[in-house]
C-alpha cells in the first residue's frame, strides 16, 4: 500500500458515510423528498472515498488502468454528492416548481463537470470547486432551516458544513500532522469524517423530525 494513512482514512469514511446511508434507509418514516437525496448524498461519498482509497493506496502511478478507470470515477462520483446536496438544500429553501427548476440548472452543471473531468482536468481542485457551490448552498439551507424552526440539529449541520470548507482549504493548503505519517489528504479525511457525522444529525432531523431510527 502507497499511502497507507492516506487510504485508511478514505476507507474509514467508506465505512462511517455507508452506515449513514443505512440508517437513512432505515428511518421508520421519512419525507420523501428528502430521504433518497440524503441516502444518495453518503453513498456516493461513501463509494468515492473507496475508489479514491485504492487509487491512493494501490495506483498512484497515473500510467496504471487502476489510475485511469477509477481516479476520474471518484471524481464524477464526488459530483453525485453535489447533485444530492443541491436537491437537499433546493428543496429545504424553495417552493416545489423553483427546486424542481435549480435540479435542472444543477444537472446540467453536473453534465458539464462529467465532460471536464473525462477530458480536459482531473485533478482533486476541479472536485473541490465542483462541489464548493453545493456545499455552501447546504450550509446555507442547515442555517436557514435553524432560524426558522430554531432546531439545534440545523445549526449542528450549518457548522458540519463549515467543517467540511475548512478541511477542504487545509487539503488545498497541503495542511498535514506528518508528511509521512498523517498527511493532508489524512487530515483532510478525518476533519471531514467530524463534520458528516455533524451533517448526518442534520440530515435525520431533516428527514424524520423528532424521530428516532429503528
Amino acid at each position: 500500500m502507497t499511502q497507507v494513512d492516506v487510504s485508511l482514512t478514505d476507507y474509514a469514511l467508506t465505512v462511517e458515510c455507508a452506515w449513514f446511508a443505512c440508517r437513512m434507509v432505515r428511518l421508520r418514516t421519512a419525507t420523501s423528498s428528502f430521504r433518497p437525496a440524503f441516502i444518495a448524498f453518503f453513498l456516493s461519498i461513501a463509494i468515492a472515498a473507496a475508489a479514491g482509497g485504492t487509487v491512493h493506496g494501490f495506483f498512484l502511478d497515473k500510467s496504471t488502468v487502476g489510475y485511469r478507470v477509477l481516479w476520474p470515477f471518484t471524481l464524477i462520483v464526488m459530483g453525485i454528492t453535489a447533485l444530492s446536496g443541491v436537491h437537499i438544500a433546493a428543496a429545504l429553501q424553495f417552493s416545489r416548481p423553483i427546486a424542481v427548476y435549480i435540479n435542472r440548472v444543477a444537472l446540467a452543471v453536473f453534465l458539464a463537470y462529467i465532460v471536464v473531468v473525462l477530458f480536459i482536468r482531473r485533478d482533486f481542485l476541479v472536485a473541490i470547486l465542483g462541489y464548493l457551490p453545493a456545499l455552501i448552498f447546504v450550509g446555507e439551507a442547515f442555517l436557514l432551516a435553524h432560524l426558522r424552526n430554531k432546531k439545534p440539529a440545523f445549526l449542528v449541520g450549518f457548522l458540519g458544513v463549515c467543517v467540511m470548507l475548512f478541511a477542504a482549504a487545509t487539503q488545498q493548503a497541503k495542511l498535514g500532522i506528518d508528511p509521512r505519517y498523517f498527511d493532508h489528504n489524512a487530515l483532510y479525511h478525518f476533519l471531514q469524517a467530524i463534520a458528516l457525522f455533524m451533517v448526518f444529525l442534520a440530515a435525520r432531523e431533516t428527514v424524520n423530525p423528532g424521530e428516532s431510527i429503528n
